[in-house]
């Protein structure tokens, strides 16, 4: 084949002539590209829940107390042998804090099931005596609990409520330009707390996951996790809940984990606060998960 030299030096030259000419476009260009692409992960970050929390006092977290460091498996790294981290870690605060064993062996049991364990652990715990509102929260892998739950089940529906943070976070696949918690938050929300103009009451499973698009999918996922057949049977006649519910089938629970169970222990009303006050049957909860 005859290559036109002719030809590729005059396109080399248009080329440079154009580059030459229009240099201060190009610099602006990338001037703006880069800083709206700065604006977008900002965004991205600062509206996430990892964001939502806080920060604490480092000192507080410093204490390592029982790790529960059973079944913890270790790993090799250049033939040298690496210890694992357990899968459920406890820091307390005060460091003298005593917990109750009965709420350690349900959130052990709960995180280290066949269910969960995947998707939660390694877990940071910290227990502090000195959180009162709100009743747990998260601060990037680490949950925090406050000591003034004194009722088990709603300690444990809690520590459900913040672990889809945990599922959101880890486990979830998070790419810069996809994440798929956007296909549950683009069901009702515009924006981190700005519904979409038909989005209606009974599109929640709860007056709290009106809040904002973090607080509904979390409500969602405890409701989707304790009352299931709950949920299942409000998807009927309503395309939203519909696919809320089929989201947590499709990229959490993928084998059909929850469905169709139902632990609630009294009638559940069609509107409630918080999920995570509607009663239920701990043993039987946990005995599924095991």
């Amino acid at each position: 084949m005859k290559i036109n030299l002719n030809k590729i030096n005059s396109i080399k030259g248009i080329s440079l002539w154009f580059l030459i000419n229009n240099k201060l476009d190009i610099i602006k260009f990338f001037v703006y590209f880069s800083f709206f692409f700065f604006l977008f992960f900002t965004f991205q970050k600062v509206n996430s829940p990892e964001w939502e929390s806080p920060n604490l006092n480092s000192a507080s977290l410093e204490i390592k107390t029982n790790t529960n460091n059973s079944s913890v498996d270790n790993y090799s790294l250049w033939g040298k042998i690496i210890p694992a981290k357990p899968s459920l870690s406890i820091q307390l605060k005060p460091d003298n804090l005593k917990i109750d064993d009965q709420l350690l062996k349900s959130i052990k049991l709960n995180i280290d099931s066949k269910i969960f364990k995947d998707k939660v652990t390694p877990l940071d715990l910290t227990v502090d005596s000195t959180r009162i509102d709100p009743r747990w929260q998260v601060l990037g892998s680490k949950l925090i609990l406050s000591w003034k739950i004194k009722d088990l089940r709603e300690s444990m529906k809690v520590f459900v409520h913040e672990l889809w943070h945990i599922v959101d976070l880890h486990y979830l696949p998070n790419l810069w330009d996809y994440d798929p918690s956007e296909n549950f938050y683009n069901i009702s929300w515009l924006s981190y707390n700005v519904k979409k103009n038909n989005s209606k009451l009974a599109d929640f499973v709860s007056w709290y996951s009106l809040t904002n698009k973090y607080e509904d999918f979390a409500e969602s996922f405890t409701f989707y996790i304790f009352h299931n057949d709950e949920f299942k049977k409000r998807t009927l006649g309503n395309i939203n809940i519909a696919r809320k519910y089929n989201f947590f089938s499709k990229y959490i629970f993928i084998n059909n984990e929850f469905q169709n169970t139902g632990f609630g222990n009294n009638t559940i009303l069609t509107y409630n606060w918080d999920t995570t006050k509607i009663g239920v049957n701990l043993k039987k909860y946990l005995y599924y998960v095991k």
